[in-house]
C-alpha cells in the first residue's frame, strides 16, 4: 500500500451538519495596501449588503482606467484617480504594461480561467487523507473554491484574490446561488452568460469591459465536470457556517483562530514571480499563529499547466507566546507586531514540478522544498492513483 507509514495527524472535530447559508455570515476583507491603494475602498470590513455598492463603484472607476491601459483612450489624471489615490497613481502607471501586476490588481489584466489540470484530484486525495478532519477552506482562482467545498465539506470557505474583479466574480456567482440559477446543465450554462467579466488575460477575442462568458471562460479543461461542481455547490453552500472574502495577498490575508484544520489551496501562487521568500514566511506564520500548539494546516500546490501536485503540513511547535488562537483576536492590526509562533512543515507528497510554457519541460522546486524536513517524499500521483482504482 502506498499509504503505509504516512501518519498524518487529524486536528479538529469531524464534520457537522450545517443550516442556511446566511448573509450576517458573508464578508469581504481587504488589505490595508488595498485600502490605501484605491479610492472607492473606505475600510477593511464590508458585509454582504453592502458589496453590490462597492463592486460596482470598483467596476466603473476600474473600467475607465483600463481604457488608458489598453490604449483606448489618452490619459487623464483625473479618471484615474476615480480608481487609484493619488499616493499610488505613479507607482500603478509606471507598471502599466501587458501582463504587469499593476494591470492585474487594477482589473484590467484578469486570470478568471482555471488553468489548473484536474485539480478535482487534489481535493480527493486531501478528503481521503484527512477525512474526519474540520477543514477551514481558503483558496485562489474563481472555479478552484467551489470545488473544493463540494469535495472537503468545508466549515468554512475563504476566496483569497489580489485582484479586486475575482472577488467581483465570486460576488456575482453568490448572487446567482440565493436565486438557485444553478440546478441543471442547462440552466448552469444560461447564468453563466449573465457574469460579467472584464478585461480577460490572454482573451481569444479582443479585451474589453464585458466579455461574452461561455464554459471556456471558467474552465480551459474537462469543462463540463467543472461547470458540473457549480450544480453541486448549489446544494453544498448551505451547510457552510461562513464566507469570507480576503481581497489580499497571500501573506497580507486574514487567518482567523481556528480548532480545525486550515487547508490552503495555493495554485502556483508561491512562486517567485509572485511571492517573495519573506513574503511565503510571512504567510505560513500567520496560518501557523491561527492555529494551537500542536495544531495542523495543510497547503496544497499545483503546478502550472500540469496535473503535478504537491500536499505540505505545518505543524506549529511553539506552545509559548501570544496568538491569535490564545487570545482570541484575529485583528491583523492588534497582533502585526506578535511574532510568530515555531512551525515545522514536512511533506506529504509532492510530485516533481516542471514548467509547462517554456518550450521543454524544465524541472524545478519551490520555497516549501528549502524548509521541509521530508528528504524523499513520495508522489502523489501514485496516491491519486490508488484513489481512482479503489473507488
Amino acid at each position: 500500500m502506498i499509504f503505509a507509514g504516512l501518519f498524518l495527524h487529524c486536528n479538529g472535530a469531524s464534520l457537522t451538519g450545517g443550516t442556511k447559508l446566511e448573509k450576517e455570515n458573508e464578508q469581504l476583507k481587504v488589505s490595508e495596501f488595498h485600502l490605501n491603494a484605491f479610492q472607492p475602498i473606505e475600510k477593511q470590513k464590508y458585509s454582504y449588503e453592502e458589496l453590490a455598492g462597492l463592486f460596482e463603484t470598483m467596476r466603473m472607476a476600474s473600467d475607465g482606467y483600463c481604457e488608458f491601459i489598453h490604449n483606448r483612450k489618452p490619459f487623464r489624471k483625473d479618471v484615474a484617480r476615480r480608481l487609484i489615490s493619488e499616493e499610488y497613481l505613479s507607482r500603478f502607471w509606471r507598471d502599466r504594461y501587458w501582463g504587469s501586476f499593476h494591470n492585474l490588481i487594477s482589473g484590467c489584466w484578469n486570470f478568471y480561467i482555471m488553468n489548473d489540470v484536474r485539480p478535482f484530484d487534489d481535493f480527493k486525495l486531501i478528503h481521503s487523507l484527512f477525512p474526519d478532519s474540520a477543514k477551514h477552506c481558503y483558496s485562489v482562482g474563481l472555479m478552484q473554491p467551489y470545488i473544493m467545498h463540494n469535495i472537503l465539506h468545508c466549515e468554512d470557505l475563504n476566496f483569497l484574490d489580489v485582484d479586486w474583479r475575482i472577488h467581483y466574480a465570486h460576488f456575482q456567482l453568490e448572487s446567482m446561488f440565493r436565486e438557485s440559477r444553478f440546478q441543471s446543465v442547462d440552466s448552469t450554462r444560461k447564468a453563466i452568460q449573465d457574469l460579467h467579466l472584464g478585461w480577460i488575460a490572454f482573451s481569444p477575442t479582443p479585451v474589453q469591459d464585458r466579455h461574452q462568458v461561455t464554459p471556456a471562460t471558467l474552465c480551459r479543461l474537462n469543462q463540463q465536470e467543472c461547470l458540473d461542481h457549480l450544480n453541486q455547490y448549489q446544494e453544498s453552500r448551505g451547510k457552510l457556517q461562513g464566507i469570507t472574502w480576503n481581497l489580499a495577498a497571500l501573506h497580507d490575508a486574514d487567518f482567523p483562530s481556528h480548532s480545525g484544520m486550515p487547508v490552503i489551496y495555493l495554485s502556483n501562487a508561491i512562486e517567485e514571480l509572485y511571492t517573495s521568500k519573506d513574503q511565503f514566511d510571512e504567510l505560513l506564520g500567520k496560518v501557523a499563529r491561527s492555529i494551537a500548539p500542536e495544531g495542523k494546516a495543510l497547503f496544497a500546490y499545483h503546478a502550472a499547466g500540469t496535473d503535478e501536485i504537491g500536499l505540505y503540513q505545518l505543524t506549529r511547535t511553539e506552545a509559548e507566546g501570544r496568538s491569535d488562537f490564545e487570545s482570541g483576536d484575529s485583528d491583523p492590526e492588534k497582533s502585526a507586531d506578535t511574532p510568530y509562533p515555531a512551525y515545522i512543515v514536512n511533506t506529504v507528497c509532492r510530485d516533481r514540478y516542471h514548467r509547462a510554457n517554456t518550450g521543454q519541460l524544465l524541472e524545478y522546486t519551490t520555497y516549501f522544498e528549502k524548509i521541509s524536513t521530508t528528504a524523499a517524499p513520495q508522489g502523489c500521483r501514485p496516491m491519486i492513483k490508488e484513489i481512482k482504482e479503489r473507488d
